[in-house]
């Protein structure tokens, strides 16, 4: 996300797979005008290696979230949702941040 993003998680669970934005070059993004554009190409759930060898090299951090429980997401991570049960989550944006800016512009965003 192009914001700082903070998430409440309400009920439920939920597993998050976090990618610093260094990482951008190992994570196959969708090029500059597709409409999913800075989206990974990868279905990080079942990637496909022999597709996207680089996916494999990726670096990312992994938290289980439970009922109670607020994550501050910075400013440009890549970030993969995936359920574990019905859940719900409040989350608030709070405007942009220049960080990371090299990274995602080395990408070509």
């Amino acid at each position: 996300d192009l914001s700082r993003n903070a998430i409440v998680l309400l009920g439920g669970q939920r597993r998050y797979i976090l990618g610093h934005p260094n990482q951008c070059n190992n994570m196959n993004l969708l090029p500059r005008g597709h409409p999913s554009a800075r989206h990974s190409a990868v279905d990080w759930s079942d990637p496909d290696l022999d597709s996207f060898p680089t996916f494999e090299k990726a670096h990312v951090n992994e938290v289980v979230m439970q009922p109670g429980d607020v994550m501050y997401l910075p400013t440009n991570w890549f970030h993969y949702i995936i359920s574990l049960e019905l859940n719900f989550q409040c989350n608030t944006r709070s405007g942009g941040e220049k960080l990371y800016r090299k990274e995602i512009n080395d990408c070509g965003f």
